[in-house]
């Protein structure tokens, strides 16, 4: 996921990795990767974690696909989704 955040920033991008732990609550962390733009279109944001659905020319679209199921096996609840400032965000929590 973070080869994709940098592949979609291009060269005057950015991207934040944020780290939170909930010390309080439930002791959840959450683990936050977003780049500063453009987001995700809403055919993409739709048809993220579909099989073989890129929006990369050569792409194959297995990245996500695989990403979301190893997140999933392993019981992490996450989401991908347009952050309101701009960019992509992913949000993983464990």
């Amino acid at each position: 996921m973070l080869k994709n955040a940098v592949e979609a920033i291009g060269e005057e991008g950015r991207i934040e990795l944020r780290l939170t732990l909930d010390t309080e609550g439930t002791g959840t962390a959450t683990l936050i990767l977003r780049d500063s733009e453009p987001g995700l279109s809403p055919e993409a944001a739709e048809r993220l974690f579909t099989p073989f659905f890129s929006t990369k020319r050569d792409g194959r679209g297995l990245g996500l696909t695989l990403a979301h199921e190893v997140l999933t096996r392993h019981g992490f609840d996450h989401t991908l989704r347009n952050h309101p400032e701009g960019g992509a965000e992913l949000v993983i929590r464990f």
